[in-house]
Parts: C-alpha cells; structure tokens; sequence
C-alpha cells in the first residue's frame, strides 16, 4: 500500500488564505503618563491631550492639565536614560 503525497508547510501555507493584520494595540487605548487617566483619541485632536516628544524622539501622551509633570518626567528620562516613570493607568 502507497501513502499518498502530503502537501510540505511551504505549500500549506500558500494554499491557506491570508490572516488578517492586527490592529495596533496603542491606537486605541491611551493613557496620560503623569496622572493614567484613560485618553480618548478624540481628546488629542480637540487639544484636551497632547502628544509630548522626549530628545530621543520617542512621543507620550498627556492630558492638557498634566503637561508639567510629564515634561518634568520626559526630561527625568532624557537625564537618566532609563523608561519614564508614568501613573498606573485608570479609567
């Protein structure tokens, strides 16, 4: 008795249809580092929240009312080098 041919992983998954691209994780679910207040995306564009650039490039959110804290924990970082230091994150 022959066995019949199997197919190799190669041909497997050329046959199978393609998985769809995940979604970003960080698009939707954003957190202010100086206080953790959950932040809707819609807040960064009606000026509620920003986006805040530390000299390595990097970019973090925060809320308006938030903005000295983060910067002094972006600059933290930027002297240290280490991750910054953000708020446990509620909602």
């Amino acid at each position: 008795m022959k066995r019949e041919k199997r197919l190799t992983k190669r041909e497997r998954k050329a046959l199978a249809p393609p998985r769809p691209a995940a979604a970003p994780a960080h698009v939707h679910h954003i957190h202010c580092i100086a206080c953790g207040r959950h932040l809707e995306p819609e807040e960064m564009q009606t000026g509620e929240a920003l986006m805040l650039r530390c000299q390595h490039g990097s970019t973090f959110p925060s809320c308006s009312g938030c903005r000295s804290r983060s910067i002094e924990l972006l600059a933290e970082h930027d002297r240290t080098g280490q991750a910054v230091r953000t708020a446990s994150a509620w909602h």
